[in-house]
């Protein structure tokens, strides 16, 4: 997939192209403030077809949990193939106002909300940032097996390392695009974050970055 004369206000970006798979993990790493979050804005205002997740929502605060999930049923074009409400647990949750939920809570009802819309394109910020260490896990195993093209910041390179296809880093108004081998190197990424990034093998011979 591919989107030509990508531009961003503020100078962030200027007439880049970026492309990704039409099926895979795209993961968006660079520092606080180059502009992720507002390219991932500028291409759910691209792709009508996507489902996009901002860091922070809520437009349906006053709703019941259900209720959100319903909204994101009636944009989906066919039956559900995941029971999200099992997946994240939300049984207890679906009487609930939005509002009175607490922020791990309601990511998890976002997430379900953004699953159940069965969009071809996930466009996510940040979405492990309230989640506790088991529905990230559980989240990490939907998207990897989901016949869906995924889009998303993080910043654990770690968690880039174990599950992205392909790679955008967004550094000094570019986008630097490429799979996992390519740009998850210590030169660049110490490059990009301003800071000594090393990776280092473990006796199994597992790779991790130690920054």
């Amino acid at each position: 997939m591919k989107i030509n004369d990508l531009t961003l206000p503020r100078d962030l970006l200027h007439e880049q192209t970026v492309c990704w798979p039409d099926q895979g993990i795209t993961v968006m790493l660079g520092q606080n403030g180059v502009g992720k979050s507002t390219l991932l804005a500028e291409l759910a205002r691209r792709l009508p077809e996507a489902a996009y997740l901002p860091q922070k929502n809520d437009i349906y605060d006053d709703i019941s949990v259900q209720a959100v999930l319903a909204l994101g049923q009636k944009r989906a074009t066919q039956p559900p193939s995941l029971d999200v409400v099992a997946a994240f647990d939300l049984a207890p949750l679906l009487k609930m106002a939005m509002r009175k939920l607490s922020g791990g809570q309601q990511q998890r009802v976002w997430l379900a909300f953004m699953l159940v819309q069965q969009a071809p394109i996930l466009l996510l910020d940040e979405p492990l940032s309230a989640l506790d260490l088991r529905y990230q896990k559980r989240l990490t195993q939907l998207l990897v097996t989901a016949q869906t093209s995924v889009i998303m910041i993080v910043h654990d390179l770690n968690y880039a390392q174990r599950v992205a296809d392909w790679i955008w880093v967004m550094h000094e108004q570019t986008i630097l695009v490429g799979t996992p081998t390519e740009m998850l190197n210590d030169t660049l990424l110490s490059a990009v974050f301003q800071t000594t990034i090393q990776h280092q093998v473990t006796v199994a011979g597992h790779r991790y970055f130690d920054t």
